[in-house]
């Protein structure tokens, strides 16, 4: 494939990047590897790259989904490995065509396989010298060595100078992955620096790429996540809110309950949760940096799921939240549906209004939510209700002191009547630690590098990357990152 087919298709990917990714269960994409900030970096040849990071950090599976993706695009890609056997490789990446060479050479390629140079006991300079061959012969290659050091641990010097000669000297593609720490001429000599890292957040594992240098790319944004899920590196990309929602953001068929377990929307979170039970008090803890669109999508999949379920809603955001605004929420929702199956209350000021919405006095106003509930059950009876309030505005609204001492009440009058009851709550409301006690599950929203992530504290989980579902852009969709 010529550079400027090789720039068309990735002018393509990249307007491709703000789709959503597929879920954790498909088949996932190898241009996944870093955004397109990797993809744009190899559009021309003559590029090198040093990929850095600590033992199990991802660094293989990375470049393995970048020789998949160079040969299925009209490269020939070889994989130079001290760390691994073919049989080895195989195992662990069965949906890669892999070759090998024999002692010291590299196979013929057909198209889309990878070849494989296993240099685990080979010297150094002798395996340069049977790739140089091999680069002679070929044109396009994309050149994996896996770890450099691994060559040359005799002489870290003699690696720097060999390696470099091999860059200079040849118009291909080059990925060096290394596991030192430190720097070396290596990272000042080729082109581009990439970091993996392996940390933790609230004690779960989070995954992170950082692009330090890529010259000739504007690096926009530098750090991102990505997971290791079923075995292949995955980028987690941030969140992208300059799509407004609309009817096309469809939430795909409703999750019918299973023995009295109520379906969230999403069967990742269910699988997570184990879904809502009748009576149960849940808990959405949401950051404050976390953009109104994906608390909404968050919104959109539970209210549409039991909307479409047959239930009755009463959504109590306590302050604000219009019919225009909530139409905003559930777009995939008509007018009339919104109308049958959902009641809001919140304060208004007018008199007119004095008779459907909150007062600002919380006696009363506690009244009236039990009212709304009753009418939801006669409306529709033999299913619970699903509460949604907002902790916050609560507070605002009466003050905490007030919330506090009907908390108990509330709780005991929800699991009375079998409703399910979602409270939205920042991590800024007085009454949270109240809340964490009281509740039967507690899910946690929050940005990390710009992605949306989620995870539960009751019960525990994993972090979890947040993106749209494919199958349904309206419904969320969770990635697993492990």
């Amino acid at each position: 494939m010529s550079d400027d087919r090789f720039s068309r298709r990735q002018s393509v990917q990249k307007s491709q990047q703000t789709e959503a990714p597929p879920e954790s269960g498909e088949d996932t994409s190898s241009l996944e590897v870093a955004s397109t900030y990797l993809l744009d970096f190899f559009a021309t040849g003559g590029r090198s790259v040093l990929i850095r990071g600590d033992p199990g950090t991802g660094k293989t599976s990375l470049v393995l989904q970048l020789l998949d993706y160079h040969s299925k695009n009209g490269f020939k890609s070889v994989y130079q490995s001290t760390r691994l056997s073919a049989k080895t490789l195989k195992s662990h990446q069965p949906h890669f065509e892999v070759v090998q060479g024999k002692y010291g050479t590299v196979p013929r390629l057909e198209e889309q396989q990878i070849g494989f140079q296993d240099s685990r006991r080979m010297d150094g300079v002798r395996a340069i010298s049977g790739l140089r061959q091999y680069l002679e012969q070929v044109s396009n290659p994309f050149v994996v060595l896996d770890s450099w050091e691994g060559l040359f641990f005799e002489s870290h010097t003699l690696g720097v100078e060999e390696i470099s000669k091999l860059v200079e000297d040849y118009d291909a593609r080059f990925v060096v992955v290394t596991e030192r720490r430190e720097q070396t001429d290596l990272d000042y000599l080729l082109d581009g620096v990439v970091v993996l890292r392996r940390k933790f957040h609230e004690g779960r594992v989070v995954r992170e790429i950082e692009l330090k240098k890529l010259r000739g790319v504007s690096i926009v944004q530098s750090r991102f996540l990505f997971t290791l899920d079923l075995g292949k590196f995955r980028y987690l990309p941030p969140f992208n809110g300059s799509k407004k929602p609309g009817s096309d953001q469809q939430v795909g068929a409703p999750i019918e309950p299973k023995l009295n377990v109520y379906s969230t929307g999403c069967a990742s979170l269910d699988d997570i949760l184990g879904g809502f039970r009748r009576g149960s008090f849940n808990l959405l803890e949401v950051d404050n940096d976390v953009p109104t669109d994906v608390r909404a999508l968050f919104l959109r999949t539970l209210i549409s799921n039991f909307v479409n379920t047959g239930h009755g809603i009463l959504y109590i955001p306590f302050v604000g939240v219009s019919k225009v605004e909530l139409s905003g929420i559930l777009p995939n929702l008509s007018e009339e549906t919104i109308e049958r199956s959902i009641t809001v209350l919140s304060y208004e000021s007018s008199v007119a209004a004095k008779s459907s919405s909150l007062q600002g006095e919380l006696k009363s106003d506690m009244q009236l939510i039990i009212a709304k509930q009753e009418e939801l059950q006669k409306r529709i009876p033999n299913k619970p209700i699903l509460i949604v309030g907002v902790q916050d505005a609560m507070e605002g609204l009466y003050g905490a002191e007030a919330v506090s001492k009907d908390l108990t009440e509330s709780v005991a009058t929800l699991k009375s009547r079998g409703n399910i009851r979602i409270q939205i709550v920042s991590p800024g409301a007085r009454l949270l630690p109240e809340l964490k006690a009281f509740c039967d599950t507690d899910t946690k929203l929050e940005m990390l590098h710009g992605t949306p992530v989620m995870f539960t504290v009751k019960p525990l989980s994993v972090l979890h990357g947040v993106i749209t579902d494919p199958q349904a852009t309206g419904r969320l969709g969770l990635i697993p990152i492990v």
